[in-house]
């Protein structure tokens, strides 16, 4: 499916383009305790894939810089009015403290736009024309990228794209350590609020109505 864009493709070289500074923390949503899950394609080219998916043996593991950024990644990609709140039950939240924080190309600067970028590598479909930025940042020699989320209409988020192997991880990359637990329920909650968008439960009871006499008649 051919996706239009604004977006051009990535320039020869990118030496010089500028670094996300240093962070404390990084956030992320999953309903695996594993937090170290970095995604690839069998191309640039692919069909399935994340907007920033290395192609395979490299991949990318998707995190933020806030819980409240985890929660729009995780839950906010489609734009949704109401979220299962027996969904928050089945995951885990990952903290990831940054002693060192390695060289990401910050998709948000402003002389970004020098190098050929616009808004649209947040926001574009068309991922195969984002993979190509991705696997270009990677062979210039950052180890991932700052971006804007999606789903944050305020665009004051950040998501974190971090490159490592694919596949499963059990440790954490270099200059980095995890503490992973159980998502509290009551914090998520706190964000959707601000958002706007409700938690409610399934239903325990559907009542049962019976129909209108005229329907009955048919």
């Amino acid at each position: 499916m051919t996706v239009a864009t604004g977006l051009g493709e990535p320039p020869d070289h990118l030496l010089g383009f500028p670094e996300a500074a240093p962070v404390d923390q990084l956030h992320r949503l999953s309903e695996y305790p594993g937090s170290w899950w970095f995604a690839s394609t069998d191309g640039a080219g692919s069909d399935t894939g994340g907007r920033f998916d290395l192609p395979a043996p490299h991949g990318t593991c998707y995190l933020a810089d806030s819980l409240a950024g985890a929660v729009v990644e995780k839950l906010l990609r489609a734009p949704v009015k109401v979220v299962v709140a027996e969904r928050l039950d089945e995951m885990f939240h990952t903290v990831v403290t940054v002693r060192r924080t390695p060289p990401v190309a910050d998709l948000t600067a402003r002389r970004a736009t020098g190098y050929g970028l616009n808004a649209e590598i947040h926001t574009t479909l068309d991922y195969s024309r984002t993979r190509r930025w991705a696997i270009a940042f990677h062979r210039t020699g950052f180890r991932g990228l700052r971006h804007r989320l999606r789903g944050d209409v305020s665009q004051r988020s950040a998501g974190w794209a971090l490159f490592g192997s694919a596949g499963l991880r059990h440790r954490a990359p270099n200059g980095m350590s995890t503490a992973v637990r159980q998502l509290d329920r009551a914090e998520v909650e706190q964000v959707l609020e601000r958002l706007g968008v409700e938690l409610r439960p399934i239903p325990s009871e559907v009542p049962i109505v019976a129909p209108p006499r005229d329907a009955r008649r048919r």
